[in-house]
């Protein structure tokens, strides 16, 4: 009886692993990226060194991004540079960059703005309520959203 109990455990454990290491797997399309699973090109991109004109493209951009009629009335809830920011600022910030280098690199990730919307609809659940988003801009200075978090 014991040898079926740690047979049925080592099944469970390899679908376990099997599971994580597919989903780890980063030559698929990455799911939450916005331009039809690619990443930004970086000849293409121009310089996101300040925040200088995003919240007026964010009027443009998050209705782009969360099309759906369920995503009206929404704020923005914060806006920070993925890299050389204060991290403290902005909980989890730091797992944000490492999400935006490992999926695309370390000079998107690098030339790359955090903004977190807030659709109050949604409230007080935090996750269905809170809502990220990654934004750079091209070599024209138009910002673009290139990454969907939630």
């Amino acid at each position: 009886m014991n040898y079926l109990r740690v047979i049925i455990y080592m099944c469970i454990f390899g679908v376990f692993i099997y599971s994580q290491i597919s989903f780890a797997e980063t030559d698929e399309k990455v799911p939450f990226l916005i331009n039809n699973g690619k990443c930004p090109d970086s000849q293409k991109l121009g310089r996101a060194d300040s925040d200088k004109d995003l919240i007026n493209a964010l009027n443009t951009i998050i209705p782009e991004v969360y099309k759906d009629d369920n995503y009206k009335g929404w704020k923005v809830e914060s806006i920070a540079r993925l890299s050389k920011s204060p991290h403290q600022a902005i909980p989890h910030l730091e797992d944000y960059y490492a999400m935006a280098k490992n999926y695309c690199g370390e000079e998107i990730a690098d030339n790359s703005w955090f903004v977190e919307v807030l659709f109050p609809q949604y409230l007080p659940a935090y996750d269905a309520s809170h809502r990220q988003i990654f934004v750079t801009k091209n070599k024209q200075g138009q910002w673009f959203a290139w990454f969907r978090f939630h």
